[in-house]
């Protein structure tokens, strides 16, 4: 910690243009996650180096589920947003981001993983626990110090029922993926098997593996369709904003790319339909499983039946590799689920919702990450 506080200060200690103000990051803390360790660790790890490094630094802690939000769609006036907490703080961070309409996924978000789980954090920065997590969280203070950054894809989630509620009209946005069926419901519970430390998850194989309370039963209907670079038919402008930056002070010139919504694309209209029975159903961005040159969403399809020994085997080998095998790639999908025994629980990114029937379509490179200097 006392080297990575030299190499803080070395920042704050240069200079900058007189009519140039330090950097402005806005701090978005959830202190509850992690059992309430959230805020303690960022105060202790996190925050003296973004104070040594000069940047102004407000933060705001959420208040309730969703406020991250909240926050986020009426945020102004800052530089960046750092995530301080876990997958769910991150998910409702980009959800609120991707929602406004004046193209701020432009600016850099950085992630601080204080969570219990840290998809996205653990893949930018090396996972660990006692002195691995110190160095992790030191780590990704100092991606957001240098500015590094690397653009991440998302996945656009929406309703495609009308409801009562106002919020579920609106879209949720997710980086990681959106799971269903008996191995999401024994991941959810292996916090519960703390006790075994690293082996925990191993163990909530082992003790739920049996349980006729796990949702063995997935059945519906998906409708896909194939991976596209873009085109005229899935690209669409947005409308120009004629108004001056309100919510981020950019610092840099947007480099403009070729207009993919002249191209076009006669295979991206099409669709495939395939009726599924499953106890294991998946649909994961390239952030989780690379596909190819093509930037595609990965849906895995499991077995319907396991035998207890079958199904163990099989979520211990996921706890060492998670990637999806034989996955069918597609740029959009649209979900329907059969209800059985009632309604059941998926998972948008470790975040629960009840099953409906969702259109789940890829956003390729939307979100601007800081990372370490060689991820870039």
């Amino acid at each position: 910690m006392r080297a990575a506080c030299r190499e803080a200060s070395k920042y704050g200690d240069g200079p900058i243009p007189m009519e140039q103000n330090p950097t402005h990051v806005t701090v978005i803390l959830n202190p509850v996650a992690n059992k309430r360790n959230a805020k303690q660790d960022f105060e202790k790890y996190c925050e003296p180096l973004l104070h040594l490094a000069g940047l102004q630094v407000d933060v705001i802690q959420t208040s309730s589920e969703g406020n991250a939000k909240e926050l986020v769609e009426t945020l102004r006036g800052t530089q960046a947003i750092v995530v301080a907490g876990g997958d769910g703080t991150v998910s409702e961070t980009v959800t609120g981001l991707l929602r406004r309409n004046d193209e701020a996924n432009r600016f850099p978000l950085g992630i601080l993983p204080l969570g219990r789980t840290n998809t996205i954090g653990n893949l930018l920065f090396e996972p660990g626990v006692g002195v691995l997590r110190v160095k992790q969280l030191i780590e990704a203070s100092m991606a957001i110090i240098k500015g590094s950054t690397v653009w991440k894809d998302a996945m656009k989630i929406e309703p495609i029922e009308e409801e009562d509620e106002e919020s579920l009209k609106k879209p949720i946005y997710a980086l990681c993926a959106v799971e269903w069926g008996a191995f999401r419901d024994v991941s959810a519970k292996k916090h519960k098997y703390w006790l075994y430390g690293s082996l925990r998850e191993y163990a909530s194989y082992i003790f739920n593996g049996y349980r006729q309370s796990l949702n063995w039963h997935c059945k519906g209907t998906i409708k896909y369709s194939p991976p596209c670079d873009g085109c005229s038919n899935c690209v669409q402008k947005r409308p120009q904003i004629k108004r001056k930056w309100a919510f981020f002070m950019p610092t840099t010139s947007y480099a403009q790319t070729n207009d993919p919504s002249n191209i076009v694309n006669s295979q991206c209209d099409s669709a495939k339909e395939i009726c599924f029975q499953t106890s294991d159903f998946r649909i994961v961005t390239p952030n989780l499983q690379n596909t190819q040159s093509t930037p595609a969403l990965s849906i895995g399809i499991g077995k319907y039946n396991y035998k207890y020994t079958e199904f163990v085997s099989e979520g211990w080998a996921r706890v060492r590799d998670n990637r999806i095998k034989d996955a069918i790639l597609a740029r959009s999908v649209v979900l329907y689920p059969k209800e059985h025994f009632g309604a059941t629980v998926i998972d948008i990114d470790r975040e629960e919702y009840e099953a409906k029937p969702i259109k789940v379509t890829l956003l390729p490179k939307v979100v601007k990450l800081f990372c370490k200097h060689y991820d870039k």
